[in-house]
């Protein structure tokens, strides 16, 4: 693993941050994708929001010998020789990895929108609810990653069948040198404007203010394909073709998911909190004190066997009167007077607050890190990512229904001479969702990358660790927290190993 990478580019993400019309991470230059598989059996893998590939029918193209095909040949050759500085940067941005970069770009967006809903002095209240200015929080982002991804991967298990099916042969084996490494799989439909198309619906759904940004992106994706010589026009608009109908499949299920609910407008986590099983109850910390963050989020649809993943959900936490209890909250309190630089290090390296892609987010970039060392081809990428973002968000829906179901309180509201390192979410302490959102992940890529296994479990320690050096967390939150995401880890590591991919 390179932690450099890791800081550079939550750097980057703070830069924009400070006043770009446009949130842009900036990495230097990426070397280009260089896949080691082609997975040719990848359109009989198993889907998610689809039956199977054969849901969405994608129409024979073209003969090879056909007028209309040598014409689009023509088109390619003509237009190497006219490509300009402008088209060769798209070309080397979008070579990287669409999977990849189209995730960069929802990072980006989810940190935009990571910001809660302002007070308003003049009425007294919060600012109301709006769609279309998201609150991008940790389960909303958790949503919005494993969305992504699902519709991203869904898409390339219908491309990949309909290129062997179809078995068009890439430009590469017909004499075109392209501008850039093209992998040997056939060329239609074109993986990337499937990435493309499928990536900018999603995104779109969640961010519709930014719609006509997304789209230009989208475009200039498919159309870097055709710039480097690697597609003609009509493999790009079957991969088009194909996508949309995959995300229309995913936007349907976002809409009946139950996460519209988890916001609880008629506020009855009032009545439940009165009747909690726990002897001191959690209260807003902020000044002024606002409603919980998502007090329904347990009750979201799960991604993976709903029986087993709340089968996870953490047990009774320890009163307030036990020995457990003051123990941790003692440690919270030491801990707090006697903060070392490394302990703020890690606090700050894994809060993921306000202003940054939370999280579930943080573990993206790790994916991201990992996907382009080991080589994955976009098929696979798009795997990876939908694995351990539907894993992230089913761990989060346990979470949030632990947190809702006790409303154990926040260790400076039992002690209020702790000095926290980070902010105080707001929402209940118990189980950590850092600890959970950390070990579902990494128990996911230990799976995928198991050289990685060491390190990545490594790492899912210290960001649970990180709340209790930040103050905001007690021990048992981290453990328990832990344990839940790593049960539903391993129920999406029984889902990968039954899904075809070898």
């Amino acid at each position: 693993m390179k932690s450099s990478v890791l800081y550079s580019t939550v750097a980057c993400v703070l830069f924009w941050l400070g006043g770009c019309k446009e949130p842009v991470i900036n990495e230097g230059i990426l070397p280009l994708a260089q896949p080691t598989t082609t997975d040719a059996d990848g359109g009989n893998w198993r889907t998610i929001t689809l039956k199977s590939a054969a849901d969405v029918a994608v129409p024979q193209p073209a003969a090879v010998t056909s007028d209309a095909y040598q014409k689009e040949l023509t088109d390619i050759k003509n237009g190497l020789l006219n490509v300009n500085p402008e088209h060769n940067a798209a070309v080397n941005y979008w070579a990287a990895g669409g999977v990849n970069r189209w995730n960069q770009i929802a990072r980006q967006l989810v940190a935009k929108y990571n910001v809660a809903p302002l007070y308003n002095e003049a009425t007294g209240s919060f600012a109301p609810f709006d769609a279309t200015n998201p609150f991008a929080n940790p389960p909303y982002s958790a949503r919005l990653y494993a969305l992504l991804s699902v519709a991203q991967y869904d898409a390339l298990v219908v491309a990949w069948k309909a290129k062997y099916q179809y078995n068009r042969p890439s430009l590469t084996r017909q004499g075109i040198n392209g501008l850039i490494p093209v992998l040997d799989v056939p060329s239609y439909p074109s993986e990337d404007a499937a990435v493309a198309e499928a990536s900018a619906q999603m995104l779109a759904f969640f961010f519709p203010k930014e719609a006509d940004w997304i789209k230009a992106r989208a475009a200039e994706h498919k159309q870097s394909r055709i710039w480097a010589g690697a597609n003609v026009a009509s493999d790009v608009k079957a991969g088009e073709e194909l996508a949309a109908a995959v995300a229309a499949k995913a936007i349907a299920f976002a809409k009946t998911d139950r996460f519209g609910l988890a916001r609880d407008v008629n506020n009855t986590w009032q009545t439940a909190i009165a009747s909690a099983p726990y002897d001191v109850k959690w209260t807003s910390l902020e000044i002024p004190a606002r409603a919980p963050m998502l007090p329904l989020g347990g009750n979201v649809k799960t991604w993976y066997d709903s029986t087993a993943i709340f089968r996870a959900t953490a047990g009774p936490p320890p009163a307030t009167t036990s020995p457990e209890f003051k123990q941790a909250l003692a440690e919270v309190r030491s801990i707090a007077d006697t903060r070392t630089r490394e302990q703020w290090r890690i606090a700050d390296f894994w809060a993921d607050g306000a202003g940054t892609y939370t999280p579930p987010g943080h573990w993206n970039l790790i994916a991201e890190d990992l996907i382009r060392q080991y080589g994955q081809n976009e098929l696979r990428a798009a795997r990876t990512y939908a694995l351990i973002n539907r894993a992230m968000q089913d761990g989060g829906t346990a979470c949030w229904y632990t947190k809702f179901k006790y409303f154990v309180p926040r260790p400076s509201q039992m002690d209020p001479a702790i000095k926290t390192a980070t902010g105080i979410p707001n929402f209940p302490s118990y189980p950590s969702g850092h600890a959970t959102f950390s070990a579902a992940a990494s128990t996911v890529l230990s799976y995928l990358f198991p050289n990685e296994a060491t390190t990545l479990k490594s790492q899912s320690d210290e960001a649970a660790m990180s709340r209790l050096f930040a103050g905001i967390h007690y021990r048992f939150d981290n453990e328990e927290g832990a344990k839940c995401g790593t049960a539903v880890g391993k129920i999406a590591v029984d889902w990968a190993k039954a899904d075809g991919a070898q």
